[in-house]
């Protein structure tokens, strides 16, 4: 990437620093490495905590979420944490910073600055000017980690929206009657490329387990469990960052903690299908990594991956929490091995437009257009 002639601050604020893999987490990072690498000063926040407290259920639960608050505070007044993340390569360049909270005094003075959840946006659109122009990075809406009422309150705040997919952005547009910047998440094509031949894999399919509900997963079991009756030498892999679940049928295989070569090319690579049960996804990144692997796809219309799977083309769409209908696609595909080639070879087409590269300078011309000149706290 090219050097900047106007390098900017860019401050980015994701939740609590975490040993494991997040997608949201994943995209942000991969943004901070490419707008450091171009000459930008960037740092990425990871607060103790958040002060999520008060939506605890009763009296007794909030006093000792309270405590932990207090608790993970002064282990941030002290410095105790490490801020490290063992699962992401990190340019050099990129100031990784653990504070206590996200107070504005611990914030540093910068040209933008970007909150990624629905809690850190409540902060950011308090900030001084002096933080930073306000954005707020929309993966997802995030009512499964909070109240529907303060979720959407941040989607209609006066900060600068930046969403991920196209019904993010219309949802956006429905609440507050404004428009938001569209960035797609984007592959890496360095990690996520074809090495085993499309026309000569077994009936394989893959799909991610979460134990969130509104992930699925119990519909693909049910769908793929159904799907083997029919072709009995349909395998499947299951990955995550969970251990195996104990309702997973034995002929099942589960991977923990993938790592990339290892979700490349025993995963991705190794299955003819791609199973997305997600009841809603803010873009569905492992579906688009494995279409760049060379997957045909069967998803559930969950809203994100709208932008990149097209009915028909590369990939089969059914509604939401409909295991019955999963499965049909599924047997479609691992009937019609012609067609499972012909959908898996338009996902690596398709999968080829979503770059890094123009992400990045779709974010970056986002921020241009509304950042001003330093002020003064």
């Amino acid at each position: 990437m090219l050097m900047v002639e106007n390098p900017m601050k860019i401050t980015f604020i994701l939740p609590k620093l975490t040993r494991h893999p997040t997608g949201g987490g994943k995209i942000v990072y991969q943004y901070a490495n490419a707008m450091a690498s171009a000459g930008h000063t960037v740092e990425v926040l990871h607060p103790e905590t958040l002060f999520l407290w008060s939506l605890r259920k009763n009296l007794l639960l909030k006093l000792l979420s309270l405590a932990a608050d207090c608790a993970r505070l002064l282990r941030g007044w002290l410095g105790q944490s490490t801020p490290i993340v063992p699962w992401m390569n990190i340019d050099p360049a990129v100031k990784i910073s653990v504070v206590p909270a996200l107070f504005s005094r611990y914030i540093p003075n910068a040209d933008v600055v970007v909150a990624s959840l629905w809690r850190t946006a409540e902060y950011v659109e308090r900030y001084p000017a002096c933080k930073g122009e306000k954005f707020y990075f929309i993966q997802h809406h995030e009512t499964w980690s909070g109240p529907e009422r303060r979720v959407n309150q941040t989607l209609k705040s006066r900060t600068n929206k930046i969403v991920i997919s196209g019904w993010l952005r219309d949802l956006v547009n429905d609440l507050s009657g404004g428009d938001a910047y569209q960035v797609p998440n984007p592959v890496d094509h360095n990690e996520f490329f074809v090495t085993a031949p499309i026309a000569g894999r077994r009936p394989v399919v893959s799909m991610l387990y979460s134990p969130h509900a509104w992930k699925g997963a119990a519909d693909g079991v049910l769908a793929l469990g159904h799907a083997k009756t029919q072709f009995p030498d349909m395998e499947a892999i299951l990955f995550g960052t969970s251990p195996r679940p104990d309702f997973l049928p034995e002929w099942i295989k589960y991977v923990q903690n993938p790592g990339k070569r290892v979700l490349r090319e025993e995963i991705y690579n190794a299955s003819s299908i791609y199973l997305c049960p997600s009841w809603t996804e803010g873009w569905g990144l492992p579906a688009l990594e494995a279409m760049a692997c060379g997957c045909a796809i069967v998803t559930s219309d969950n809203g994100g991956t709208r932008d990149f799977v097209v009915a028909g083309e590369n990939g089969l769409v059914v509604a939401p929490k409909a295991p019955r209908a999963l499965s049909q696609a599924l047997m479609s595909l691992l009937a019609d091995s012609g067609r499972r080639m012909s959908f898996a070879a338009s996902s690596v087409e398709l999968a080829k437009q979503f770059t890094l590269h123009a992400s990045v300078q779709k974010l970056l011309r986002a921020f241009e257009n509304r950042y001003s000149a330093e002020v003064q706290c």
